[in-house]
């Protein structure tokens, strides 16, 4: 068992206190029956993505407690864990906000937080692509931007260097001149994204070479990445 599958077992452990009711409430008109019936078919552990989506977008504001969330919310993660519920990420996160996280007893934040650590590292080590609801979620729930970062290897022999390489390409220069993709960004952690990028910029450049004769085309995408690091990172204001 892998780290990150202990923190899904912890989850179940600690929020094993919240048992599935055997009628949850929910608005008539946005809650059917059977959106009802397939949160009893299977146990929890059991349930797939198709029976919790109608959930997942439901919960906390027209369907269930937050006592019912609590029940499902290990099984969420698990899912997400194994890359279900990607189209609705941010949905599942914002849960957490909505449910009032920062005022859950202690040992199940503490919970919630060491999965959102193992899954962040996790997707850094096997997703080529940056994942900006993960990255933004996380912020939101943990406020603990250096951690995110430390946790994000750049070296060009990581996997976190594509991710890193898809981030200054897709991302960057929204980041710089216009932040409607981090306008839940304190300014000063802004900041704090752009120096990081500044001083592992010469990772791009060793990538690039490194990859030259290897795969040519990753290494136009770094040397684009570099360019537009080089170009715009003495901008931010």
């Amino acid at each position: 068992m892998n780290t990150l599958e202990r923190s899904i077992e912890q989850l179940y452990e600690i929020f094993s206190g919240y048992p599935l009711v055997p009628r949850m409430n929910g608005c008539p008109c946005c809650v059917s029956g059977t959106d009802k019936e397939k949160l009893h078919i299977r146990p929890l552990r059991d349930l797939e993505e198709n029976d919790l989506l109608r959930y997942v977008f439901k919960a906390l504001t027209t369907w269930g407690s937050i006592e019912d969330f609590k029940h499902f919310l290990p099984r969420l993660f698990e899912i997400l864990a194994k890359g279900g519920f990607i189209a609705y990420l941010d949905t599942i996160l914002g849960k957490l906000e909505y449910g009032k996280f920062v005022m859950w007893p202690e040992n199940e934040k503490a919970a919630v937080k060491t999965f959102l650590w193992q899954w962040w590292q996790n997707r850094l080590a096997t997703q080529s692509y940056f994942d900006h609801e993960a990255f933004c979620g996380i912020y939101k729930i943990t406020g603990a931007l250096d951690r995110i970062l430390e946790c994000w290897e750049t070296d060009f022999q990581t996997n976190g260097f594509r991710v890193f390489v898809d981030y200054i390409n897709h991302y960057y220069l929204d980041m710089i001149y216009d932040g409607k993709n981090f306008r839940d960004f304190k300014r000063d952690d802004i900041k704090r994204i752009n120096s990081w990028i500044a001083k592992n910029k010469d990772n791009l450049e060793k990538g690039f070479f490194y990859f030259e004769n290897r795969e040519t085309e990753f290494a136009e995408i770094i040397s684009n990445a570099l360019f537009t690091v080089e170009k715009n990172y003495k901008n931010l204001k």
